[in-house]
């Protein structure tokens, strides 16, 4: 069984957290560097909801990243910091590679944490 926090955050089977509202932008969240690959509008439960990440690093990153930073905010334990996760995916939007990385290493914790 796939239980990817991604697919939980985006499924509505746990209330959102109040601290990253669902429609808050992606680019209002992780900051004015995200707005180059993600556009002002794309939100955090949009960023959840992704489908289309199989071959595109950004696009996992952001879905991963997504659920990591609402994970970081609601899980006990969880393996990164809330500061973490927005600091760790700009710093990834340097490079298909770099950001491939980050993203395998946010799914995992998501994976991890459900």
């Amino acid at each position: 069984m796939w239980n990817s926090a991604c697919r939980f955050w985006s499924s509505g089977a746990e209330q959102w957290p109040n601290i990253v509202p669902q429609e808050a932008a992606v680019s209002k969240v992780f900051g004015s560097r995200s707005m180059d690959k993600y556009g002002p509008r794309l939100t955090l439960l949009e960023a959840t909801m992704r489908t289309d990440d199989v071959g595109s690093p950004f696009v996992k990153l952001v879905k991963h990243g997504s659920a990591a930073l609402i994970n970081a905010y609601t899980r006990t334990g969880f393996p990164f910091d809330s500061w973490e996760v927005k600091a760790l995916l700009l710093e990834a939007l340097v490079s298909e590679d770099a950001a491939a990385a980050q993203a395998e290493r946010f799914q995992q914790a998501n994976e991890s944490c459900v």
